[in-house]
């Protein structure tokens, strides 16, 4: 019978993924028999063999770690602290690089054991968390991170990142060395606390800024999923409610369609969405609010500490004749002031989610909630994440 076991990492450089895995298997290796890289097999000295298949392609991660967030967003929660959950699910949504493995299972327990021992002591090399077969999430000196019945052996849980990955994903523009300590000042002159590592959100060199028309498209697809959202919390029947996205439509021309992302559609289908969806949806306002700064039609963006003015938004956008008014009043934001605002909310969001870790309040009077849309909004105007689409960017802190 075939089993596997699974690495998960946040790494710079993959291929010490390979090297670590080699190393730990090292003193029962008759021999390792490379494909093309990143697969290889590792022949034991009895004979028996580990296929391992090492994957660091952002598109199939984005795919993969996706389905395995919301597996672990959806299991029975039985651990005291009601943040831990959050924690790991933000440490999946990191990962940039797994290594699969597969190996027949027999009788032999230690031989089983040596097996999953050496994944472990890899683990420990690239600081990797390691997949069992039945589900059940472990770090590297072997504590249950998660399992799929809720449960850990943590109390608390805090995201790990490997160094070389902080080190030298991207080497650092004197631009980007300014916009950081522009944020720095920034935090420091309203007392929050910030990572003096963490590097800038999106690099000089990888940004690359979302078209006027693109932005336009997004919020008012978005607009009318928040609306639609709002009004069905307030108990309005879905029928009743397409209203508002038939007027979005309108405004786009026909292409509502075009413009929602597929969570968007997903969700809008549903007649009956959960009171979680709606409340999910609803959030998305603090998204739009982002994108009408970044049109130059709010003047300010300002700090990510309160709810905002949805009255506004709505006066604004319900006056409008359509797509074609709504581009004809945008003064585009500047690349450079559109990098300053995604490197400031990053920092704003990681001090609410190490806040929230640590048990303290959020400081300088920010919202959690807030920051992190914000982060969401802020990343995608920038061509964070390697220019995913919406639903794909990843608000890793």
């Amino acid at each position: 019978m075939e089993s596997h076991i699974t690495l998960y990492t946040l790494i710079g450089k993959p291929e010490r993924v390979k090297a670590a895995l080699i190393a730990s298997f090292a003193d029962m290796t008759e021999a390792v028999i490379d494909a093309d890289g990143e697969h290889f097999t590792i022949k034991l000295k009895d004979d028996s063999e580990i296929a391992f298949s090492v994957n660091s392609d952002q598109k199939f991660m984005r795919g993969h770690l996706a389905g395995m967030r919301n597996f672990f967003a959806q299991v029975p929660f039985q651990c005291e602290n009601p943040e831990l959950r959050e924690s790991v699910l933000r440490q999946i949504q990191a990962f940039n690089c797994l290594a699969g493995s597969t190996f027949e299972l027999d009788e032999n327990e230690d031989r089983t054991n040596y097996i999953i021992n050496s994944m472990l002591a890899a683990a420990g090399e690239i600081n990797a968390l390691v997949l069992m077969p039945d589900m059940r999430l472990f770090s590297a000196d072997g504590k249950l991170v998660y399992s799929s019945e809720g449960k850990s052996d943590f109390e608390e849980y805090t995201p790990i990142a490997n160094a070389d990955f902080l080190d030298s994903r991207f080497e650092e523009s004197p631009a980007d060395i300014a916009r950081r300590a522009r944020s720095i000042a920034a935090l420091e002159e309203k007392g929050i606390p910030y990572l003096p590592q963490l590097y800038v959100a999106v690099p000089e060199a990888e940004a690359k800024p979302r078209s006027a028309e693109e932005i336009a498209k997004r919020l008012l697809a978005m607009f009318g999923a928040c609306v639609y959202s709002e009004a069905r919390g307030g108990g309005e029947k879905w029928k009743g409610a397409q209203k508002y996205l038939h007027k979005i439509n309108e405004y786009l021309g026909g292409g509502l369609n075009d413009a929602l992302t597929p969570n968007e559609k997903t969700y809008l289908a549903e007649k009956k969405p959960t009171q979680q969806d709606l409340a999910n949806f609803s959030w998305r306002y603090e998204c739009c609010h982002v994108l009408l700064w970044a049109l130059g039609l709010f003047e300010e963006l300002g700090w990510p500490d309160k709810i905002c003015d949805v009255s506004r938004m709505g006066k604004l956008i319900w006056n409008l004749d359509g797509l074609t008014d709504l581009l004809a009043r945008v003064k585009m934001r500047s690349r450079e002031e559109l990098l300053d605002a995604a490197d400031l909310i990053l920092r704003c969001d990681w001090a609410c989610v190490d806040a929230r870790i640590n048990g303290r309040e959020a400081p300088a009077g920010l919202d959690g909630g807030v920051a992190m849309e914000w982060h969401r909004a802020t990343e995608w105007l920038v061509g964070g994440c390697e220019g995913a689409d919406w639903d794909d960017v990843r608000t890793d802190t």
